[in-house]
């Protein structure tokens, strides 16, 4: 196998000190047996559920009796106030939380393995999520929820917030191992409404929906115990996220906005008033419902919001002035952007915390001068926020240091599902790095996270691995497939990977000397040493004339046309696995997938088996972990007393330790001769 390329993740040698039998143990870390934690024993934030302290009132919801009301309120961070929100238990019926399930599940599956479903959250990662409703419009996937929609859960809301709110859009969403695990605490400023409804019990999952009344993550974030058919209705004002630390939480969330019209026209009239006082909130607030129509105006309201010291304002400004979301280079004012960021993070606000630390450990030329003592003050500041982009740069500048706490930094971030924190943890196993074993297996499990979740880097790497039959079935198409994302994504090895690929036909891709050479060429530019060997390669094969193109049948009449034969030849050159075809018919049906226009699958997708009896673990652990309950109103009508506690909160010790065994396809008939040349190289 060829050199690894250098890139600017490149994990640095292990000291000698650090290596196995030199320097302290690692019993400090819990690690009696000489290797780092794993992510399922890191110190994690708390599962403190919180507190209601009024009793629940019985309400009346749709043709629900005797629903069990929760009221609470919580402290807005960083600013005088406290909103406030409603839980409600049980609104939804078994049928109904199980028919939206099932429904909602399956259009997500079938999104996600198509490689869709990922438009970007909050924190700028994909959502995995699949709307059912927008522009307040119900569709297919959301037949199921238009009667709820209309007799249950908008009276719900217009009965608390105004005869006139409206539902804007709906999705459903889901958090399970080797996908989404953390959003981060944050407001929905684009809504006057939020609606969240739980479709899985509690006891399959630790963690789930959180509040947080400040920036301690360690101390004031509290959980709401959602079980199938809960719900909690909240504003725009309260300060929210979602952190599953083991198992799998399904979820819909529903935004209403004030009135029909603002729907239609996508504005939030509700901040007017807020904007004549002169309220911050409501002046930030406003300025994001102007950002597309109208930046200058914008621009404008959040200038004035900062003048109050709104953090998320001077967050945002600081954003806006580094990077113009219209690429506006007038727009551009690094001395600003800092100025605004370090005044957010004196005011505590994590994120800001989080991008001038990593900013300033890496220096830009030319815009921001390199201290990497400020940068990693700011990042320990951040990473004790529960911030994982600051884990997972503190974990870097720590590595490069030669301190092995970076490893520790790393796994928190990694246990969030933080993508380059994946790909790193699993260049640590695959290298046995700082301690750790040589673990192929945990290699693979992370690079598909990675992958999975869009990383370039991940993805050739994980197309080599396949290429290779290194720790999974060996699978040419779709290690192309993977090559193929990796380069369109921007990742040197993944162009010259699939440069080669098309240069030989390999995994069943058509044959294109010039593409090609295309794709070699952009691999060199970024400086790849191998793809600068290779080029001489390529020069020669674009001289000459593609090779005749193999006859691919386009539509299903000529698919049927082929005999059992001539269909299997078919299959096995295109690299499609048929091992459990049986009649020509499977085999027809196996083809029609692939047809040109069928949309390609998503390769880097882990399966999901939906888990209806969760696993209980031990009372010990719950009771150390802080996730027994508390005396007091929790629960469907119950106290802490009469609730089983392994039933309220036993978790699925899935998400960490499970899912790095993912099935392959078995491709049968492939010969040593159809094998890729060794070049095929992974990243470093």
């Amino acid at each position: 196998m060829s050199g690894y390329s250098g890139t600017d993740c490149q994990i640095p040698s292990v000291p000698s000190s650090f290596a196995p039998g030199h320097g302290e143990g690692l019993e400090d870390k819990g690690c009696g047996n000489g290797t780092w934690t794993s992510v399922e024993q890191l110190v994690t934030v708390p599962v403190r559920p919180f507190t209601f302290t009024e009793a629940p009132q019985t309400i009346t919801a749709g043709g629900q009796y005797g629903v069990l009301e929760y009221h609470g309120s919580i402290s807005k961070p960083h600013r005088p106030g406290e909103a406030e929100f409603y839980l409600l238990r049980g609104v939804l019926t078994e049928n109904e939380a199980a028919q939206l399930l099932a429904t909602c599940s399956q259009a997500l599956s079938e999104a996600i393995g198509s490689g869709k479903g990922r438009d970007l959250d909050v924190d700028g990662r994909p959502r995995f999520a699949v709307e059912v409703a927008e522009l307040g419009v119900l569709d297919g996937k959301g037949s199921a929820l238009r009667p709820l929609v209309e007799t249950v859960l908008l009276p719900l809301v217009r009965q608390k917030y105004g005869q006139t709110a409206a539902l804007s859009s709906a999705c459903f969403r889901r958090f399970v191992p080797e996908e989404r695990r953390f959003i981060p605490p944050h407001q929905e400023y684009d809504s006057f409404a939020v609606m969240t409804i739980a479709l899985q019990e509690s006891a399959s999952y630790t963690g789930g929906f959180f509040l947080q009344g400040s920036g301690k993550a360690f101390v004031d974030r509290k959980f709401l115990q959602l079980g199938r058919g809960d719900l909690c209705i909240f504003q725009y004002d309260l300060c929210h996220g979602v952190d599953v630390q083991e198992g799998s939480h399904l979820e819909l969330v529903l935004h209403f906005k004030d009135s029909p019209q603002a729907v239609a026209d996508g504005s939030c009239p509700w901040y007017s008033k807020m904007v004549e006082v002169g309220d911050p909130d409501g002046l930030f607030g406003h300025a994001l419902s102007l950002v597309k129509k109208d930046f200058p105006a914008a621009k404008e309201f959040v200038e004035k919001a900062c003048e109050q010291d709104h953090v998320e304002a001077l967050y945002t400004a600081a954003e806006w002035f580094w990077d113009s979301p219209f690429g506006l280079e007038e727009s551009q004012n690094s001395s600003a952007s800092v100025e605004l960021w370090r005044r957010a993070a004196e005011l505590g606000h994590c994120r800001s915390r989080s991008r001038l630390g990593s900013l300033l450990m890496q220096g830009v030329p030319g815009r921001l001068q390199q201290d990497i003592w400020e940068g990693k003050r700011l990042l320990r500041l951040a990473f004790e926020q529960d911030d994982p982009d600051a884990a997972f740069h503190l974990g870097q500048a720590l590595l490069q240091d030669g301190d092995r706490d970076g490893v520790t930094k790393l796994l928190a971030a990694c246990a969030k599902g933080h993508p380059r924190a994946c790909f790193q943890v699993a260049e640590l196993y695959r290298e046995g790095q700082f301690q750790f074993p040589k673990d192929l297996r945990q290699s693979v499990r992370y690079t598909k996270w990675a992958a999975h979740q869009g990383d370039a880097q991940a993805l050739s790497n994980l197309g080599h691995l396949l290429i290779n039959g290194m720790g999974v079935v060996k699978d040419e198409a779709k290690a192309v497939r993977l090559f193929r994302h990796a380069a369109k994504l921007g990742a040197a090895e993944g162009m010259l990977n699939y440069g080669l690929a098309l240069l030989r036909g390999s995994g069943g891709v058509k044959v294109d000397y010039q593409e090609a050479l295309e794709w070699a060429q952009k691999s060199a530019a970024l400086g790849h040493s191998l793809a600068h060997q290779q080029l001489s390669t390529f020069f020669n094969a674009a001289k000459n004339p593609n090779p005749p193109a193999r006859c691919v049948p386009s539509s299903m009449q000529e698919l049927c046309s082929l005999g059992v034969k001539e269909l299997r030849d078919l299959l096995r050159l295109e690299g499609i696995d048929f091992s459990d075809c049986i009649e020509k018919s499977d085999l027809l049906a196996r083809a029609a997938l692939h047809l040109p226009g069928v949309t390609e699958p998503w390769d880097a997708a882990p399966e999901h088996t939906m888990l209806l009896e969760p696993k209980r673990i031990n009372k010990e652990i719950l009771r150390q972990r802080g996730q027994l309950p508390s005396q007091g109103c929790q629960g469907n009508g119950k106290s802490g007393a009469d609730r089983d506690p392994t039933a309220l909160d036993g978790a699925i010790k899935q998400g960490a330790t499970s899912s790095g065994t993912q099935r392959s396809e078995v491709i049968p008939g492939l010969s040593q001769a159809e094998k890729l040349p060794e070049v095929f190289e992974l990243a470093d």
